[in-house]
């Protein structure tokens, strides 16, 4: 389990300064720990309910409904950049939800992990005591950057809609959920030419932004990021989810996760 999720959290971390740039790690030299943390406590708890439940593809981009929501709000912010409605930037919501932690930082996260580090299916379940401190330790990180890290406050009107999408998407995962007899086969790791493609290139997209294109600094709400690398990387992560998306539907099979 740990290599698996130490896969996951390694790829994100390299997501995360893909556009913030190698650079960043001298202006804020403990913010490194605090995303390693917060994404390995996640994908901890991601990972043992893959295992419990049997998820797949479509069950992890429903499920980012529900987490999803509170980081683009209570970490990042972005939420509640304008342009507003309701209080929320529905917009880039949406777009975060769906193609970043939906189709990115799940699905290929997770086909990423078990192509280098496989699941152990026969593993046990996380303990109570597992889960609490994974909560605890997530929940710690989450207060940390809401205390430190500037992040956008949204109005009173922002943070009802927050939680109700949060309830919206909990609701919603706990339909798809599979069932006993579901639940009671192992699912087969399906390697694919087309996902170890978009995995390698999207490896060297970020890598390329992350070194090179270092060169203009800019702020995204409480985020530090270089601009000309962000647009490469919304840029592919938008030819990316579509492309997961068409393969997806030509081929009628979930991507293995």
């Amino acid at each position: 389990m740990w290599k698996t999720v130490l896969v996951a959290t390694m790829f994100n971390l390299l997501f995360e300064y893909s556009m913030r740039g190698i650079n960043n790690i001298l202006v804020q030299p403990f913010l490194p720990l605090v995303l390693f943390t917060t994404y390995f406590t996640l994908f901890t708890m991601l990972e043992d309910l893959v295992l419990r439940y049997r998820l797949k593809d479509y069950h992890l981009m429903v499920g980012a409904f529900s987490y999803g929501i509170v980081y683009q709000c209570l970490v990042s912010g972005a939420a509640f950049i304008p342009p507003l409605i309701f209080g929320i930037n529905w917009g880039g919501v949406l777009f975060v939800i769906l193609v970043w932690w939906g189709a990115l930082q799940n699905v290929m996260t997770l086909y990423i992990a078990n192509r280098i580090a496989p699941r152990d299916w026969n593993r046990g379940p996380l303990s109570k005591m597992g889960w609490a401190a994974m909560l605890l330790l997530n929940g710690l990180m989450v207060l940390l950057f809401q205390l430190y890290g500037g992040i956008p406050k949204g109005s009173l009107r922002g943070i009802v809609v927050m939680v109700l999408i949060l309830i919206g998407g909990m609701a919603m995962f706990l339909r798809v959920l599979p069932g006993k007899e579901e639940r009671s086969l192992t699912p087969e790791f399906r390697r694919d030419k087309v996902m170890d493609c978009l995995s390698i290139f999207t490896v060297i997209v970020f890598l390329v932004c992350a070194v090179f294109l270092t060169f203009d600094p800019t702020r995204h709400g409480a985020s530090r990021v270089n601009w000309t690398a962000t647009q490469v990387v919304v840029a592919w992560s938008i030819v990316l989810a579509l492309g997961m998306l068409t393969y997806r539907l030509c081929f009628r099979r979930p991507i293995s996760v």
